[in-house]
């Protein structure tokens, strides 16, 4: 999605998550994770279940959405509950020209789940390509590959992980 679009959708996502923070706080969901907790003690050790909210942006040219946010309580036997959070991190892209956001496991032009783009560069439902369509906006030089590491168009090679980038498939921001 546009850049512009993603912006204006931000304050609607953070105050969602807050609001499911506020409801667990205020004590309105105890009855129901509870009961989340009650029956889980009933089930196999293995099994842990979920009560999950979703945030989704749908395009119905596209034909399909994309999560801004996924969160949610789990419980199992032996296990504390705990909100967990299913969201990826988000991810600017230059996709023919213009930049997009889009959480990085999904393809900034169809929409589609499309992850580990650098070991596959070509997304597997419209045929864009990672380094020509599609160019991966590095504007703070995090990289790409570990997320934990450094690198810079002098020293494309990661100060952490030791992968080389690719300058066909980034554009530095």
């Amino acid at each position: 999605m546009k850049d512009n679009e993603f912006k204006k959708l931000g304050p609607l996502t953070d105050k969602t998550n807050s609001f499911i923070d506020d409801l667990h706080k205020s004590g309105a969901l105890d009855a129901l994770l509870n009961e989340l907790k009650s029956v889980t003690n009933q089930l196999p050790e293995s099994y842990s279940v979920s009560i999950d909210f979703q945030l989704n942006v749908c395009d119905s040219n596209k034909e399909t959405s994309v999560p801004l946010l996924q969160t949610g309580f789990v419980a199992g036997k032996g296990i504390e509950l705990y909100r967990h959070y299913g969201d990826t991190a988000t991810q600017k892209y230059l996709v023919d020209g213009e930049m997009c956001i889009i959480p990085d496991d999904y393809c900034p032009h169809c929409w589609e789940e499309w992850d580990l783009k650098f070991m596959n560069p070509t997304c597997p439902y419209c045929d864009y390509r990672l380094g020509k369509e599609i160019k991966y906006l590095l504007d703070d030089n995090t990289c790409p590959w570990c997320q934990e590491g450094k690198v810079s168009i002098d020293n494309p090679t990661c100060d952490n992980c030791g992968k080389k980038i690719d300058g066909d498939m980034i554009a530095w921001g």
